[in-house]
């Protein structure tokens, strides 16, 4: 008769134990293997999205025209430059060409110009670099009880980027939504490629003021816009 081969019920106990442990460990990092895999893609269909895009991005005001100030004297230039930045990293990491009309606080035109030079001075970097896109970026400013985030575009002209900008910036930054609208701003007019104008927060509004020189809430803004701008593209 054979000798049988008798194992101790705990352990026969710790070696499924075992096994289970290794095939858990195993599955989660398989997880985290498909977790990074997917991350990558998605960043790679990004950059595939924005590829070879050129956009302007427009910092409203600047130099010796201050904006719209708030009630407690924040001026609107040094917000949108703060916002165009944010947006400009974004756009960049994303893999598109981004034009600054100003990367500072100073007149895009030369001193002295009137305020129509000024714009057209705007509006010349964008087609002269033929770019996709022309974005500026702008604080509203109407009475202290003004509220929400609008988006203009130019009237005839396709909607869906001003549409998708908005539809972002609103889901980003939970302020009333003011919709996308039409509106014959110089800068919208005159450019030769799809352009927009925001205005992401009433900068009149004490509480909204407040919320426009928070370094989270400018992120937040800059991340509705190319959230928007990703849409527009993929479409």
């Amino acid at each position: 008769m054979k000798r049988q081969l008798r194992l101790p019920i705990t352990f026969i106990a710790l070696l499924v134990l075992g096994m289970t442990s290794i095939s858990t460990a195993a599955n989660a990092t398989a997880y985290d293997f498909q977790s990074q895999n997917i991350n990558t893609i998605q960043e790679y269909q990004s950059k595939k999205i924005l590829k070879n895009k050129v956009i302007v991005v427009d910092p409203g005001h600047g130099g010796s025209d201050a904006g719209a100030i708030g009630p407690n004297n924040v001026a609107e230039k040094n917000v949108t430059l703060a916002i165009a930045r944010d947006l400009r990293e974004l756009l960049s990491a994303g893999g598109a060409t981004v034009i600054m009309t100003r990367t500072s606080d100073r007149d895009v035109a030369i001193n002295g110009s009137s305020d129509i030079d000024e714009l057209q001075a705007r509006v010349d970097i964008a087609n002269h670099a033929n770019a996709d896109l022309f974005v500026s970026i702008h604080t509203d400013a109407f009475a202290e009880h003004g509220t929400g985030t609008t988006t203009y575009f130019c009237p005839g002209s396709n909607d869906d980027l001003a549409r998708f900008v908005q539809d972002n910036m609103v889901s980003q930054l939970n302020l009333y939504d003011r919709g996308s609208q039409p509106s014959d701003f110089y800068v919208l007019k005159n450019t030769n490629m799809p352009a927009i104008l925001t205005e992401a927060a009433f900068i009149s509004n004490p509480k909204e003021e407040k919320l426009l020189i928070n370094r989270e809430f400018n992120k937040k803004v800059a991340l509705g816009i190319y959230n928007g701008i990703k849409q527009y593209f993929k479409q």
